[in-house]
């Protein structure tokens, strides 16, 4: 029997738990020790929370199993440099000081660049965003039960609330960038990546294949369906 999931919206008390998700899925990969992939994970968060002005998460039986994180630009009003930004920097200071850490800076900041280059590129193409998906994840124990669409429509909602146009998000291919493509979302940007030193040069198929991209999406805030219409797409 399915367990029930409430939804509400993420406070400070979820973050620890939110980390260890990010930890799980994106760090913890046995190539360092367990303290090293949590900073690693911190770092990554803090830098989400640094965009987020809207979020909500998804609970089973008293445990945060999912989470979307959003930013909607005519909702912020911090400043450009906020707290989160520069909890990042002292998370980074001490990441750097052990070998293990400092491959794991490299990938955080590998992904920073790329994401700053599709972004840079798409704007360039005349793309122009008023929101983003900031973070989006699901604790693989209960994928399929519908709780990432919710999430993600709850998010869509959010945005229409808000006369959002227009929006966009990052991802990878060690994340299920499908779920986007399945979602009729335009893929607008791919930028390769090199998170670890490599021997030698890859091709296209093998960096693919070695989880070595960045992809951009984006969509149109549709306010009589579904929040979903694709850009360029009939």
């Amino acid at each position: 029997m399915t367990e029930t999931v409430t939804y509400r919206t993420m406070t400070r008390d979820d973050y620890s738990a939110l980390i260890n998700m990010v930890c799980n899925a994106w760090y913890n990969d046995n190539e360092c020790d367990w303290a090293t992939a949590h900073r690693a994970a911190e770092i990554d968060f803090e830098y989400a929370l640094a965009r987020t002005t809207t979020a909500q998460v998804a609970v089973v039986a008293g445990r945060v199993v999912g989470v979307i994180l959003g930013r909607i630009d005519s909702l912020e009003t911090r400043p450009a440099v906020n707290k989160h930004h520069t909890n990042t920097l002292k998370l980074m200071a001490g990441l750097v000081t052990s070998q293990e850490g400092r491959v794991l800076a490299h990938r955080l900041k590998e992904m920073k660049r790329a994401n700053e280059a599709m972004l840079k590129a798409a704007k360039r193409e005349g793309h122009a965003y008023d929101a983003e998906v900031v973070l989006f994840m699901v604790d693989p124990d209960v994928q399929g039960q519908g709780i990432g669409a919710h999430l993600f429509d709850w998010l869509l909602d959010q945005f229409k609330a808000n006369g959002v146009k227009n929006y966009f998000l990052m991802t990878d291919t060690t994340s299920d960038y499908s779920f986007y493509d399945h979602k009729g979302m335009n893929r607008v940007q791919q930028e390769p990546m090199t998170p670890f030193p490599m021997p030698q040069p890859l091709s296209e198929d093998e960096r693919i294949e070695e989880h070595l991209h960045a992809f951009m999406y984006d969509s149109e805030v549709d306010a009589s369906n579904e929040g979903v219409n694709p850009l360029g797409r009939d």
